[in-house]
């Protein structure tokens, strides 16, 4: 027997609506694969970001432990190094055990020449290592140094400024350092400032400028904000810049949630 034309109607427009049920809910899977691979990537990408500077941080102070260690222990005679009693007792090492005695050995050693026993067995030592040619270069210079720096300890690197270099039109961060002193000011005139304007990322080499004050421009930031944009390559320019892109992210994320 023939079926009803309206029944071949019925399951054309059935099988019709099962297979626009079934393509919907494809979609539906397809669109949520690549929103949860997305979610996971960036929960990925956070916990990088949250572990790099950590990770890095203690890496950083574990070396340097490690190489005071190395260096203060090695000078300690075996009967009195702490660190082999302390491992002879307990089976443990202490990391540190170095900058402990380092620390104590600078604070006596600032005690011993504070006094005039002290100072003058100090004078001695320098009038000792005078009569040495080669020696008494090396210490007079590191010696001028370290003084010169520990005189304008609260003056060095406090100013950070756009200096105009290395030719006209293209600007640097540089820290001024210091006005200008010593044999330069005998062809310069006042006014004139030393400014060290360091290279990027490795803020430990740099250029020594002479310029005058007037033609530098001050900015408002501290000398840590100044390194962190040296550092980062402009990518980071100050506190205030990092906590507003920290609350903006915390905007996005509570909107997503209300969402």
């Amino acid at each position: 027997m023939a079926e009803p034309a309206g029944a071949n109607r019925c399951c054309n427009f059935n099988e019709m609506k099962m297979s626009e049920i079934d393509a919907i809910e494809i979609e539906e899977k397809d669109e949520g694969k690549p929103g949860l691979v997305r979610w996971i990537r960036n929960r990925f990408f956070t916990g990088v970001i949250i572990a790099l500077p950590i990770g890095m941080t203690i890496w950083l102070i574990t070396i340097f432990v490690r190489f005071v260690d190395e260096r203060v222990l090695s000078l300690v005679p075996p009967d009195l190094n702490p660190n082999i009693l302390i491992k002879q007792m307990t089976g443990l090492s202490i990391p540190g055990t170095g900058i402990i005695i380092a620390i104590v050995a600078l604070f006596l050693l600032g005690v011993f020449v504070s006094n005039f026993v002290g100072t003058s067995i100090l004078k001695a030592g320098e009038r000792l290592l005078a009569r040495v040619p080669l020696v008494s270069n090396v210490y007079n210079a590191l010696k001028q140094i370290v003084n010169t720096m520990a005189q304008q300890k609260d003056r060095a690197f406090k100013e950070v400024c756009l200096i105009e270099y290395p030719r006209k039109g293209l600007w640097a961060v540089g820290f001024i350092t210091s006005d200008l002193n010593g044999a330069p000011t005998e062809h310069l005139k006042e006014g004139y400032v030393c400014v060290f304007v360091p290279t990027t990322p490795n803020p430990t080499s740099g250029f020594l400028l002479f310029t005058k004050r007037t033609d530098v421009k001050i900015l408002d930031m501290t000398p840590e904000e100044g390194a962190k944009m040296i550092i980062s390559g402009g990518m980071v320019s100050s506190n205030e810049e990092v906590e507003k892109l920290e609350s903006k992210k915390g905007k996005l994320k509570l909107e997503q949630k209300t969402d």
